[in-house]
This record gives C-alpha cells, structure tokens and sequence, in this order.
C-alpha cells in the first residue's frame, strides 16, 4: 500500500452557477455543460467557460427568435409549456434547449483552444480541434431543428444544402 490517496479535484466552477437567460428560457447550469463535455482538458477557467456559455444563448436566441415570439404570443408561459413530451422526468424542450447552449459553447471553446506547443504534433491536433468544433456546431444546428420542429407542420430539416 503506497499511502498516497487521491483526492478528485475541486470543480472549476462554482456550485450553483448558472447563467440565467429570461423568465421564457430556463438558466443555464455551467457545472452541468462542463461534466456532460469534455472541453479544455481541465484548462477551461470558468470566467471562459461562462463567457462561452454566454454566446452560445446569444446564437440560440437569434435563431429561435420568432418560433419564441409565435409560442409567447399563443400563450406559453415558459419553454417548458410548449411541449408535452418529457425525457428523464424532463420537458423535452428543456433537454434540446440545453444542448443547443451545450454545443454552441463547446464549440466556441474548441474554435479558441489551441495547444501551445510549437510542434509538428501540435499542428495536427489543432487541425483535429477545429474538426470538433464544427462538429460541436453541427450537433448545436441539429438541435435547433429538433426545438423549432415541436409544433410545426412538418419538422424542421436538419441538413441545409445551398447549390451554387
């Protein structure tokens, strides 16, 4: 027996942090975007974090604008009353909202993480981060469909294809 007990490290955020939006969309739990990616190998500060988070909502909140303004003028008091399917004891809404703010911000975190070593090896694995962050923004895209698909005709294409 060596004697030596590992301790798990302290969360880079503090408990309860959370960026709140408005009174229609629910805050965002930063603790719960950093344990559901992994972003930054442990080298993402909060203050980074929070300002990731932060454009994230802005992103969403441009491209959800008008199908909120359609749900709020029909009388929905919250995100959680446009839908009445749940996933795990939650509104569905509430579950896609989360991860179009989750991946938006992970992708801004990957697009301005680079490693700092000047090596061949590092080159690669930053060209290997920017794919994740499209990656990130693919599956943020996917989830806006899949939010301004609840209570359309038809659901919202998730693949936009322009032909030039």
């Amino acid at each position: 027996m060596s004697g030596f007990i590992a301790t798990p490290p302290a969360p880079a955020s503090p408990a309860d942090s959370s960026v709140s939006v408005d009174d229609w969309f629910p805050a965002v739990d930063v603790n719960s975007i950093r344990d559901k990616l992994r972003i930054g190998e442990g080298v993402v500060t909060h203050e980074r974090l929070v300002g990731a988070i932060e454009g994230a909502i802005i992103t969403a909140l441009r491209q959800l604008h008008a199908w909120r303004s359609a749900w709020a003028a029909s009388g929905a008091d919250d995100l959680a009353a446009v839908d009445d399917v749940s996933i795990g004891g939650r509104k569905r809404s509430v579950v896609i909202w989360e991860r179009i703010i989750r991946y938006y911000a992970a992708a801004e975190i990957a697009d301005t993480h680079r490693d700092l070593v000047a090596t061949d090896q590092a080159n690669i694995r930053g060209e290997n981060e920017s794919l994740t962050a499209d990656d990130y923004r693919r599956m943020a895209h996917n989830a806006v469909s899949d939010l301004l698909s609840i209570g359309a005709d038809k659901p919202v294409a998730r693949n936009r294809v322009s032909l030039l």
